[in-house]
């Protein structure tokens, strides 16, 4: 019974860490694309199609929003200015629709 707990433990461990790692990435760059990074456009446009990053946006959807708080709204209430907001149908369509 207790080698079944220790994988248990080994698996669920594997999957929040590999869940925080890609969701890192993938909200940082969607934070930074509705920001207007060009960079990040590019990569989403390399990495992603529209399915893929619809899905992608679904699965790490608490990620990017917590990357949004601390990368735009936390440097907001400091600086007074606000560079971006949280429009993610926006972002869809001005990364998909230029095509």
């Amino acid at each position: 019974m207790l080698g079944l707990s220790l994988w248990l433990v080994y698996f669920l461990y594997a999957f929040f860490l590999t869940y925080f790692v890609l969701g890192f990435i993938v909200a940082f760059e969607v934070v930074a694309a509705a920001s207007g990074g060009r960079f990040a456009f590019r990569w989403i446009k390399e990495h992603f199609s529209y399915r893929e990053l619809y899905v992608a946006v679904i699965v790490f959807y608490p990620m990017i929003k917590l990357g949004y708080f601390f990368l735009e709204y936390l440097p907001s209430i400091f600086t007074q200015e606000i560079r971006c907001e949280f429009n993610l149908e926006a972002l869809f369509q001005e990364l998909f629709d230029s095509q």
